[in-house]
């Protein structure tokens, strides 16, 4: 089996993918060597093992058994994700125990939201997040939305330890082939703020993600 990447080459590896599609980053780590014959191999065997317990008790012992052995395998890997994510993002494993083969390693966000990408709040200022909101804004999908069903796009936006989702929403506009924008923050710990425009939205980003910035008026 192949070495393990260093904490360094997997930084090289994700960094520039995570800002534009964490589904891109997670087809690239399924794209390395190391991981894709440690887990065809790791996961067979967890379901073989499973097969003596072929209940929901020996599916999570499974799972726990082949999520401690990747732990052991790939700290590196664990390391930089954690730092490239300012400890909100982690690896996790999509094991299928009936189809190992299958399985998948994926950056996780532990979010019961979908997110499309991550980035940085850069400063506690007005402009770094309109930047934020723009790296958001950019993931949206091509092609005109349908009445009722715009195109959307989520982030997970992070600073100081903190992370807060943010979803853009491009929708069909009632002229004639126009368009507009609204912004959804999704903080974990209170309700979310809906149909923000672009411009209301970047203050009360900070004043989510920065209070003590956003309130002395940095």
């Amino acid at each position: 089996m192949p070495p393990s990447r260093s904490k360094e080459d997997w930084t090289s590896l994700l960094s520039p993918l995570l800002s534009t599609s964490v589904q891109a980053a997670n087809e690239r780590l399924m794209q390395t060597e190391e991981i894709r014959q440690w887990l065809r191999q790791a996961s067979t065997k967890a379901a073989e093992g499973m097969s003596r317990q072929p209940d929901m008790r020996g599916e999570m012992r499974g799972y726990a058994e082949l999520k401690g052995a990747f732990e052991e395998r790939f700290p590196a890997l664990l390391d930089a994700v954690e730092e490239l994510t300012g400890g909100c993002g982690t690896i996790d494993l999509d094991w299928t125990p009936m189809n190992p083969t299958m399985s998948r390693v994926e950056v996780d966000f532990h979010r019961e939201l979908a997110v499309d990408l991550f980035t940085r709040l850069e400063a506690p200022s007005p402009d770094a997040a309109q930047a934020a909101l723009h790296t958001v804004e950019e993931a949206l999908p091509d092609g005109t939305p349908f009445p009722n069903r715009p195109n959307t796009a989520t982030g997970l936006v992070a600073h100081d330890g903190s992370c807060l989702g943010v979803r853009v929403r491009e929708h069909l506009g009632s002229e004639q082939g126009g368009r507009y924008r609204t912004v959804a923050l999704l903080p974990d710990d209170r309700n979310d703020l809906e149909n923000l425009s672009m411009q209301d939205a970047a203050p009360r980003l900070l004043q989510l993600l920065a209070p003590a910035d956003s309130s002395s008026g940095t």
